[in-house]
């Protein structure tokens, strides 16, 4: 009786620990999947970038922008800030100070994104490229799937 509840429960480890190993092949084989299409994900957000840059950079006009240039055009803006305070007999406080609770890109993406608003026009809205927009959308819903 005893080497019957011995051989019972061998036959019990064994199925248990073969089907540990399946399991465990499977899930090195989702892992596998998942790091493949990351990586294309990555390469395609990299080639549409790169085609962004590529089409803003055809469409924006090659500008001077030597030191000498950027200087004029500081003391430029400045005297301009005086005519107007001048003028309007206004001078409003010129102390900057830093705003430390500026969101970052990805979190004002998600937050329009949450309130119903098109990639389009979040990315107009923003000023980013739209398949930045996406593919941060994209990464936060499956970084939420995922978890």
């Amino acid at each position: 009786m005893t080497s019957m509840l011995l051989f019972l429960s061998m036959l019990l480890h064994l199925i248990t620990l073969t089907a540990i190993f399946q399991l465990f092949k499977q899930l090195q084989s989702l892992k596998q999947n998942h790091t493949g299409e990351m990586a294309e994900l990555m390469e395609a957000y990299l080639e549409d970038i790169k085609e962004e840059n590529r089409l803003l950079k055809d469409a924006i006009p090659q500008k001077d922008l030597s030191p000498e240039t950027a200087a004029a055009q500081k003391a430029s803006d400045s005297q301009l800030e005086t005519n107007i305070k001048n003028e309007n007999g206004y001078s409003p406080e010129t102390a900057h100070v830093a705003d430390e609770s500026e969101l970052s890109l990805e979190a004002q993406i998600l937050q329009l994104h949450d309130k119903g608003i098109t990639v389009d026009e979040i990315a107009r809205q923003l000023n980013c490229g739209k398949t930045e927009a996406e593919l941060i959308i994209k990464m936060k819903k499956k970084a939420h799937h995922n978890a």
